[in-house]
């Protein structure tokens, strides 16, 4: 699931802004579009062969504008809804990287804590592998921040191998079979497994399982309950994932994919969420998820990718998003630096053309059109 690079698009993009049309709020389910939403919304979707896609923007509290296009499922003909569930892939990222915040809020954690030393968090895999010193100093903050020092997903991704392993095994395999590169802290990988640890890590400290803790602590207490860890067996609501150029969306470990690719949600729900993570800032009125503290060190990168947060990118233009893609879908979040969140997700994925960078810059110029969105 590789990170979309668009920091220059962003920045220049905030710094123009973007201005509020006159006209009424659309309430989540209206079936109403604006025109020349309606318009971008179909031509992206002609051109990338989507069935079906759903976009929704907030500020604070308010929902601005939520809409549905197209089909959840091709061979029965039924349509998607502003309530559809689709995989948000890395997405779940940021949820994970919240709920880490949350137990150092409660002493429970601390950033600098090591995680496989002998008197880390996850002591049991202390003795694997090779360049044990590197692999002791690993922390919570360098798993967050994708520092860790290995386990890329350019090459040889271990979340995408060993399919009939559980967590612990494919921990214990990895640690193994993929050494580390660099020293910890020193260099900038994106790991899908370095959150898959994570993940064990919210569940060992919390004692309860990781999307219960989720759940528990940052769903129920901004509303957003129908999110769930995908299966392989679609839910109520659920759409159907459509592969292209040869992927096969149920031929991957979705459900072990958990704390770093495997929540299903609506746009609406990542919308909220990001809304929400940054009360702090934005003063909207929207539930607050994390003190203002908390915030601040979750939206700070490194000095191996200062673009690069903790779940989240981020840029000098203060604009946090972060994008999603497996085979079968594509998600992308964004809080901007007015204070507006919005989201979008499809059930389809291509490489051909440049789906996602395309995606972004629609969701950018769609803000033109929302009732009520401020530059």
């Amino acid at each position: 699931m590789p990170i979309l690079n668009r920091k220059d698009f962003l920045r220049n993009t905030a710094l123009a802004g973007l201005g509020a049309v006159a006209g009424r709020v659309l309430a989540y389910g209206q079936s109403a579009k604006l025109p020349v939403i309606d318009q971008e919304i179909r031509q992206y979707m002609e051109r990338y062969s989507v069935p079906g896609m759903t976009i929704c923007f907030l500020r604070g509290k308010d929902l601005l504008y939520s809409e549905a296009f197209g089909l959840a499922d091709r061979s029965t003909g039924t349509p998607v809804t502003a309530a559809s569930l689709f995989r948000i892939a890395s997405n779940s990222k940021a949820f994970t990287s919240a709920s880490i915040f949350l137990l150092i809020e409660t002493g429970k954690l601390q950033l600098e804590q090591t995680v496989f030393s002998a008197d880390g968090i996850l002591p049991q895999y202390s003795n694997l592998g090779g360049h044990k010193d590197w692999l002791h100093s690993i922390t919570v903050h360098q798993l967050l921040t994708h520092t860790s020092g290995g386990w890329s997903n350019q090459d040889n991704d271990p979340m995408f191998e060993k399919g009939g392993f559980n967590h612990d095994q494919l921990i214990e395999w990895t640690l193994k079979t993929h050494e580390l590169q660099y020293p910890p802290g020193q260099h900038y990988a994106y790991s899908n497994f370095g959150y898959c640890v994570l993940g064990r890590v919210i569940e060992k400290v919390s004692g309860m399982p990781y999307p219960q803790f989720v759940h528990q602590h940052i769903l129920n207490r901004i509303g957003d309950n129908d999110m769930r860890i995908a299966t392989h067996k679609p839910v109520p609501n659920e759409v159907t994932y459509y592969g292209q150029n040869g992927e096969n969306p149920y031929g991957i470990p979705i459900t072990r994919m958990d704390s770093h690719g495997g929540w299903i949600a609506t746009s609406e729900d990542m919308a909220r969420f990001l809304a929400c993570l940054f009360t702090p800032e934005d003063q909207e009125g929207a539930t607050p998820v994390l003190s203002p503290a908390s915030l601040k060190t979750m939206t700070t990168g490194t000095s191996a990718n200062p673009d690069y947060a903790c779940g989240l990118e981020i840029n000098r233009a203060g604009n946090a998003w972060h994008n999603g893609s497996l085979p079968g879908t594509i998600s992308l979040m964004v809080h901007t630096h007015s204070g507006c969140s919005w989201a979008a997700v499809l059930n389809t994925r291509t490489s051909q053309g440049t789906p996602e960078p395309d995606l972004d810059k629609m969701l950018w110029r769609i803000g033109r059109d929302i009732p009520g969105y401020k530059p």
